[in-house]
């Protein structure tokens, strides 16, 4: 009977561990991005040349309220930036790297595609920072967010009804044979609907993972709409794309294998055009998001969803011109197989890129 109770108090030991460490996803609101999105929403060369007439109550707001400081200096610095090619997803990573306005400092490093963007103007980051700062005093920003703090802590709790199943996170680790130390959704009610930007800092275990993303939801229907987020088929994909690019850029960006990539370049050509509307503009980045997608395909699978893997495959190869895939997914199949000497997806992928050809 001892040995039972012993037993039994163990097992239940084992499992409250276990869960005690399940990585769950979190959802914030980051005043740092806001105070960005706001500037790019009355800036020359942001959202105020984007179409209004889709039915998103916190961007209108932001851009009638402060549309009299169209010509402060963080604007004015916002239209030369983009005008340079520094958009906002590079911004974007820049206030997720800085500590928290008004005080804002940059205390991550900067992606070197980032960092590339400003080689010959090197000092640009901080004054952007700076400007940053500025805006958000002399906008009486602090009034603003607290004024409407509970629209955020909606439009946080509608993300979280639609997040993905919480043995999501767990079967992603385990199929990249990888960890990362968090994952965090940062939805903005300011951002046009439909971006997003996956971002990453380095931490003592992979990265901390980030989606910085606009509505999910289009429609003129404010009955329909909600707070913009209460999609979960699209909350879902979105996290699940997006946090894979945590796992498959980093090797990908990796010299030796950057040099696999570029044997293959010649495939590009048949596919550039349709890859180059959905904003891919490289055979690194195409083949980056090929991996990413047959991710998502194999670990639908690996979740027993068949019906979202079969969906996934037509949208990509039949919709989207993502046609290396199959033989992605050929390949890959030796890694699911062989994980005993495959224990990650870095030690697979150079077959896998050689898979394309």
């Amino acid at each position: 009977m001892n040995k039972l109770l012993m037993f039994a108090l163990s097992f239940f030991l084992f499992i409250a561990c276990k869960n005690e460490h399940r990585k769950e996803i979190n959802v914030i609101t980051n005043y740092n991005i806001e105070t960005l999105a706001i500037c790019f929403e009355i800036a020359e060369n942001g959202f105020w040349n984007f179409p209004f007439d889709d039915y998103q109550p916190m961007k209108e707001l932001a851009r009638n309220e402060f549309e009299k400081y169209k010509k402060h200096q963080a604007i004015l610095l916002i239209d030369s930036l983009v005008s340079q090619g520094f958009w906002l997803d590079k911004m974007t990573e820049v206030m997720l790297k800085t500590s928290s306005v008004p005080n804002a400092k940059l205390i991550h490093k900067l992606d070197e595609s980032t960092t590339k963007k400003i080689k010959d103007n090197q000092d640009i980051i901080e004054r952007f920072i700076n400007a940053m700062n500025a805006f958000y005093l002399d906008a009486k920003l602090e009034a603003f967010f607290e004024k409407h703090r509970s629209y955020f802590a909606n439009v946080n709790s509608e993300v979280k009804k639609n997040l993905p199943p919480k043995h999501f996170i767990s079967t992603m680790e385990d199929y990249y044979g990888k960890q990362n130390e968090s994952y965090t959704l940062i939805p903005s009610p300011t951002i046009y609907h439909t971006m997003g930007f996956g971002m990453r800092i380095k931490a003592n275990v992979g990265f901390k993972v980030f989606n910085v993303f606009g509505p999910v939801i289009m429609t003129k229907d404010s009955t329909q709409f909600g707070y913009g987020f209460g999609n979960s088929k699209e909350i879902d994909e979105l996290t699940v794309h997006e946090f894979g690019h945590s796992f498959i850029n980093p090797i990908t960006e990796l010299e030796s294998n950057k040099k696999l990539i570029d044997k293959s370049e010649h495939l590009f050509s048949p596919i550039k055009s349709i890859m180059e509307r959905q904003g891919y503009r490289s055979w690194s980045t195409c083949v980056a998001e090929h991996i990413v997608r047959l991710g998502e395909i194999r670990i639908a699978l690996a979740m027993n969803d068949t019906i979202r893997a079969n969906r996934l495959r037509s949208e990509y190869i039949d919709n989207r011109g993502f046609i290396y895939l199959k033989n992605l997914e050929t390949s890959i199949i030796k890694y699911e197989n062989n994980r005993d000497t495959y224990n990650s997806i870095d030690t697979y992928l150079p077959q896998l890129l050689n898979s394309l050809y």
